[in-house]
């Protein structure tokens, strides 16, 4: 072999080892890479886990309070909506009762099949609309019969009349004047 020959091979072998270290670092980058997905996927899944583990201890909640005695969880119930008036919504009813409370539906349907006073949620829930509207008739002058049904969360005013007929044995117009007519009573 000659000195060029040798000088040849000697920069091809060169050339190859600088080829090879390159693609020896991009190996080393993707490798980095690699491991940072993976590092994103088990962090991931961890989450998962975590988020997983929450909702089993969110339904042992739900579990926990469906096993409160009848008296407790009406009284949380009475409680809860004489505070935040969620009822005057007219489309809150038995699933948003369930989930603004934070038990089941079944439980909720249960206590109050075994109610004295009320059967069920929307016969509650009229109730508590009823003694709303009957507030807002009295205390409220400058607004209209509807405008007080509708405050209180009865989206028909002809159910509204209905039921407040049925509950009291007058109208609500015949309840805001006799509420007048002592009114001016008081006053002489």
């Amino acid at each position: 072999m000659t000195e060029k020959e040798y000088q040849q091979q000697l920069e091809e072998l060169r050339h190859q080892v600088e080829v090879l270290q390159k693609a020896n670092i991009d190996l080393m980058n993707r490798n980095i890479q690699l491991g940072q997905h993976v590092d994103a996927y088990y962090d991931v899944r961890r989450r998962i886990q975590m988020l997983k583990e929450l909702v089993i201890r969110h339904k042992e909640l739900i579990k926990h309070a469906d096993l409160r005695d009848d008296a407790e969880l009406m009284a949380l119930i009475e409680t809860r909506l004489e505070q935040e008036l969620p009822h005057e919504n007219p489309d809150f009813g038995l699933k948003e009762l369930a989930e603004f409370i934070g038990t089941s539906q079944t439980r909720i349907i249960d206590l109050f099949r075994r109610s004295i006073v009320h059967k069920n949620v929307d016969d509650y829930l009229d109730y508590l609309r009823l003694l709303r509207s009957m507030y807002y008739i009295q205390s409220k002058p400058q607004w209209g019969i509807a405008a007080c049904a509708q405050q209180a969360g009865f989206s028909v005013i002809r159910t509204f009349n209905r039921k407040f007929q049925d509950a009291l044995g007058m109208t609500p117009h015949e309840f805001r004047m006799i509420i007048e007519s002592n009114q001016n009573n008081e006053t002489k």
